[in-house]
């Protein structure tokens, strides 16, 4: 579908402008297009944020607290338990039946029975009650700080209730929200044609028609980008590449925008800090691990300065990065990590490591990397790379003494990374850094994670990071840049960082001359 042919996807007897539709290249075919579906997917993820809105929503990654969306104001107890919101008057779904607290129920209480990521989620949640027409509660078990952020997550979407019993099944592919955008035709591995809410309550979209096109491969989504076939390339999570060629080549293009900001994505050296017995197991060894990388000819030269340099458990970009994580992180220090695997009892040559890792040529070239300087402190590597469900399954059974990974959160809060990484209860339960038991360390994660004061909060992450680089679970690399490519005349795209998805209410083409 080139150019000539964009308008095939509206429907019959409409003429749009060129200029009125936004055309998004997308690697594969969207999974879980409503929030009851979703499992924290990107692409679907990503539409959803167009055709649902959530009670909360954040506008921008700098901003202090979520905005409020379809709820027009809320309190909170004192004791972080209770969350007493007000939704807002005269909102309608695309089916036309009006938004009210009981649908507000309704769809959070369907998503939680119908969808386990959330179900998780929302764990401390105990009950939503509706008290008014437009006004309800929710009780939780503890006090959630982030609780907000969780109620702003795509997969937090009000649905229409109407709808969801009227189409059952068909539901998922013809989803029914307050959004920006209806969904008007979804082919599968093809794409989606999502048409304007005119009766959007935040004000219609300048655009007309946002259109989802399927392009699995690279070089076909560059050539039409660069024939303005298609206006926005989103890289979404690049889990398995990284198009350092397209940077470089587009931003040479004057007709092309390379949109970069920070994100929450890190990239790691996992240990198995289970392995009792093994090499890893000794902190000398992993400590030469360390030492044995060249962080700089990694980001810089390898990577070609697509990503930021991680110092430790949080990413830079999190608002309670402790900033002496710089100074205390390991260096570049081939010497030390030699000195290290001799204290050790380990001879040049003596140490093997497997290091396992996803498919992808953004794997495969991080992990050539890391084996060519484990190599030059004498320390031997074989590279596995293996496909996601074979590499979960290995990560989780212990089966590994190193690994690739990465974690890439759904809100701003440094719980998303060390609650699930570090608690040593959950070591066993997913791709986790696997920490053996410690009841205090344990103790403190928790304690940071229901602490309502934000300055006694970030004061107790503070000393989590420290106390977890001393111990050196793994080696941290860095954060992927989210990185956007888009045509020049594309205005009003705002690039989030958790998640990296776009919503395209604000955006809009500026007209072409001549």
């Amino acid at each position: 579908m080139g150019a000539a042919t964009v308008l095939d996807v509206v429907p019959a007897g409409a003429r749009p402008s060129h200029d009125d539709i936004l055309v998004v290249a997308i690697g594969s075919d969207p999974v879980g297009l409503e929030p009851a579906d979703n499992r924290a997917e990107p692409i679907g993820s990503e539409i959803i944020l167009n055709v649902f809105d959530p009670l909360v929503a954040w506008a921008s990654d700098t901003d202090a607290e979520p905005e409020g969306r379809l709820a027009e104001r809320w309190r909170v107890s004192a004791d972080g338990t209770r969350y007493s919101f007000v939704v807002r008057e005269g909102v309608t779904f695309h089916d036309g039946t009006p938004l009210d607290a009981e649908a507000v129920r309704f769809s959070l209480e369907r998503t939680r029975r119908l969808n386990p990521y959330m179900r998780a989620s929302l764990d401390a949640l105990q009950s939503i009650t509706v008290t008014g027409p437009l006004t309800l509660d929710f009780e939780l078990s503890r006090p959630v700080p982030f609780f907000l952020s969780l109620l702003a997550q795509p997969q937090s979407g009000i649905v229409s209730p109407t709808a969801v019993r009227t189409l059952g099944r068909d539901f998922s592919t013809r989803p029914v929200g307050t959004g920006a955008f209806r969904v008007d035709r979804y082919v599968p591995d093809v794409g989606l044609t999502l048409s304007r809410n005119p009766s959007y309550f935040r004000g219609a979209s300048r655009l007309s028609y946002l259109v989802y096109r399927v392009i699995a491969d690279a070089s076909t989504r560059r050539l039409e980008l660069e024939r303005g076939e298609i206006d926005v390339c989103q890289q979404n999570a690049q889990l398995s590449s990284l198009p350092m060629a397209d940077i470089l080549s587009f931003r040479r293009n004057p007709d092309i925008q390379v949109i970069e900001v920070p994100s929450q994505i890190m990239r790691q050296l996992d240990f198995n800090n289970r392995a009792t017995g093994r090499p890893v197991a000794d902190l000398r060894v992993r400590q030469a691990v360390a030492h044995a990388i060249d962080y700089d000819a990694l980001i810089d030269g390898v990577l070609a300065g697509t990503v930021d340099r991680a110092f430790g458990p949080l990413p830079g970009s999190n608002w309670a990065f402790d900033p002496s994580m710089r100074d205390l992180a390991p260096c570049f220090d081939p010497a030390q990590a030699v000195a290290l695997l001799s204290e050790a009892g380990f001879g040049p040559g003596a140490l093997h490591l497997t290091l396992y890792t996803f498919e992808g040529t953004f794997w495969a070239t991080v992990a050539t990397f890391l084996q060519s300087c484990l190599a030059a402190v004498g320390i031997r590597t074989t590279i596995e790379q293996m496909e996601f469900p074979s590499l979960r399954a290995l990560h989780v059974s212990g089966r590994f003494d190193t690994a690739l990974d990465g974690r890439e959160p759904w809100y701003n809060d440094p719980d998303a990374h060390l609650t699930i990484g570090y608690l040593s209860t959950l070591a066993e339960t997913a791709m986790t850094f696997r920490m053996p038991p410690d009841p205090a360390m344990d103790g403190l994660i928790l304690q940071a994670q229901v602490e309502t004061d934000p300055s006694r909060r970030k004061a107790l992450y503070a000393t989590l990071q420290a106390r977890l680089l001393a111990r050196l679970p793994a080696v941290y690399l860095f954060t992927n840049k989210v990185i956007v490519f888009a045509r020049r005349n594309v205005r009003g795209l705002v690039v989030k960082s958790t998640p990296p998805l776009s919503e395209y209410w604000g955006v809009f083409k500026e007209a072409r001359s001549g």
